[in-house]
């Protein structure tokens, strides 16, 4: 069993985001860790004959869901890679995402079963939410965080567990899913759906908490791996500021989002 993987979740609108993030990751991945990429039943055979070199499955190897949703779907889908028993632990990468410089398992992994926990208060974010008009007391992680907590009964400071990449250990889901939610007699479903009557659900802000709760794997916090553009405005305000060689000091890789548009061609990451 793998100590560590690259899991990617997409499907065949993403394609040409995902071969920009694989390009990204032959570049860096000095010591190969194994890459593994899951798409959407019926765009398969289409992944299948354009990235012949890589381990591709379907959805419904790893876990079989309604994907009517796509946004939900694809976080039952990420939630549920331990039914593979392939790895101990997996970085769980989006389309979007660049890496910048080499990586190696120290960057995850504290030793050859435990990762690192992304687990901050992420202030510096919050005060860039308010920078571009947004309340930080009511940004989308705290929503989730606080729908989330009441579930498992934690306390404390309201902890951001991203942004993406996220670094999650098998055990902490398979133990939610196989113990807690069987415990509850619920679905995995039944528990997003509890959420979702008050904020849409974060599938990282359920590991975290959930982890939390459990300590089930030692807890080395750590903040994000990329640096990340959630808005258009946050770039606007910070684009003097985009200067890869400086980022490479702080972060893997870069991230903008998928979920608004941006001229790309100004921002070429690899030269």
């Amino acid at each position: 069993m793998q100590s560590l993987i690259l899991f990617i979740k997409t499907y065949k609108p993403d394609f040409e985001r995902v071969q920009k993030l694989l390009t990204s990751i032959e570049k860096h991945n000095k010591e190969n860790i194994p890459v593994l990429i899951s798409v959407n039943d019926n765009d398969f055979e289409f992944f299948k004959n354009n990235l012949e070199n890589y381990n591709v499955i379907k959805d419904s190897d790893i876990f079989a869901a309604d994907s009517s949703d796509g946004w939900r779907y694809q976080q039952i889908i990420k939630a549920h890679v331990y039914k593979l028993n392939l790895c101990k632990n997996y970085l769980c990468i989006d389309s979007d995402s660049e890496f910048i410089k080499d990586f190696y398992y120290s960057d995850f992994l504290y030793d050859e079963n435990t990762p690192y926990t992304i687990m901050h208060e992420s202030k510096p974010f919050l005060e860039t939410m308010e920078n571009i008009g947004l309340d930080s007391e009511n940004i989308f992680f705290k929503e989730a965080l606080r729908a989330t907590r009441p579930l498992f009964g934690n306390k404390g400071k309201e902890w951001d567990y991203g942004p993406s990449p996220y670094l999650w250990s098998c055990k902490v889901w398979e133990h939610f899913v196989e113990v807690y939610l069987k415990n509850e007699n619920k679905t995995f479903l039944d528990f997003f759906q509890e959420i979702d009557r008050v904020t849409p659900p974060s599938e990282c802000v359920i590991y975290g908490e959930y982890l939390l709760k459990t300590k089930l794997i030692d807890l080395y916090p750590i903040e994000g791996f990329f640096k990340v553009y959630h808005y258009e405005k946050q770039y606007q305000i910070e684009k003097k500021f985009h200067d890869i060689e400086k980022f490479k000091k702080v972060y893997l890789g870069v991230i903008f989002q998928s979920n608004w548009q941006i001229k790309k061609k100004k921002f070429l990451l690899f030269k």
